[in-house]
């Protein structure tokens, strides 16, 4: 009798530490390089926000490899987390990671950017339609006429694909009216700045520095545009966009190389994308947080969308230095 009870009193410990153990969720976010800086921001601003929750998450970036992002997941899910956060490196494959995940019964929200054909349980993003908008209405006031370069973003992201067609749509009425001419436009494979930087020196040998706007992407992107025109010694004012406000972009943007650069608000993105994983992880309705739907080829998804600011040399320390990204030295020493 003594070792039935004694047998009962292990199982109840171990039955008890198991539900203790549960008790604190944790959230895995994956994403696909350091390289790409708001990603790191965002992934550090979402893991301090569960944190004063009592929630764990663990990082992990993948060097832009989708061989070794599916590796990591497959670690993350091992390891029992409640919810996974995935920045997919490649949106065509990573539904490999999602379909693994629910295996486990584990939820994955796609973060940034939308997974294709893909049962993704949430999307959290900013507006891409809005993003467009502020670049066109941004090189249009500096250049309303002209010769005009587009460098969109990674064709195989689907926020490429979203940016381009919002240029296009607001250029329109300006290319309708042969006030701006598109002389060169191509996507950029995975936004990288020494892609940019080569196509635009293809569009100096055909051109020359007859090119009045620059629509390019994002802020990597940007920089490999000017320094490429900086080196061909043109001094003309070109109207040139780019996206997420990094620093160096920020410090061209002061210094009137680059037109505008688009500022996510990322602490509330990142804020946003962790408050809702958290209630994923809990199995909660997440109705409340949905404000818009994104189709991924294979289902409407649930999509909370963030809207961006864009940033010029009048209002950049005011919505920089106000909001804390960065502080006045870091932009103007």
């Amino acid at each position: 009798m003594k070792k039935v009870v004694n047998l009962i009193l292990v199982l109840l410990i171990v039955f008890f530490s198991s539900c203790q153990k549960k008790e604190k969720l944790t959230i895995g976010f994956l994403y696909p390089s350091s390289d790409i800086k708001r990603f790191s921001k965002e992934s550090a601003f979402f893991k301090q926000y569960c944190a004063a929750q009592g929630v764990d998450v663990i990082i992990k970036t993948a060097a832009n490899d989708e061989s070794m992002e599916i590796e990591m997941a497959n670690q993350l899910i091992e390891q029992r987390i409640d919810a996974l956060v995935l920045i997919a490196t490649n949106i065509n494959t990573a539904d490999a990671i999602v379909r693994e995940a629910h295996a486990e019964g584990i939820p994955v929200m796609a973060y940034n950017r939308m997974i294709k054909n893909s049962d993704i349980d949430f999307f959290v993003a900013s507006n891409n339609d809005i993003i467009g908008k502020a670049m066109v209405d941004a090189v249009l006031r500096e250049k309303p006429t002209g010769n005009f370069v587009i460098l969109g973003g990674d064709k195989f992201d689907k926020n490429g694909e979203e940016l381009q067609v919002a240029i296009k749509k607001y250029l329109k009425p300006k290319i309708d009216n042969k006030q701006v001419n598109i002389v060169y436009e191509t996507f950029i494979e995975k936004w990288d700045g020494d892609i940019a930087a080569y196509e635009m020196e293809k569009v100096i040998q055909l051109y020359g520095n007859n090119i009045d706007a620059v629509i390019a992407g994002f802020d990597g992107m940007a920089t490999g545009v000017i320094e490429v025109l900086e080196s061909h010694g043109v001094t003309r004012h070109i109207a040139i966009t780019g996206q997420d406000a990094e620093l160096d972009a920020c410090k061209n943007v002061i210094a009137g190389k680059q037109t505008v650069t688009i500022f996510h608000p990322l602490k509330v993105i990142a804020e946003k994308g962790a408050e809702i994983a958290i209630d994923m992880a809990k199995g909660k309705k997440l109705d409340g947080f949905v404000n818009s739907t994104d189709f991924n080829g294979l289902k409407e998804v649930p999509t909370h969308r963030v809207n961006s600011i864009p940033v010029n040399k009048n209002n950049i320390e005011e919505v920089l230095v106000g909001s804390g990204f960065y502080t006045r030295k870091q932009l103007f020493e």
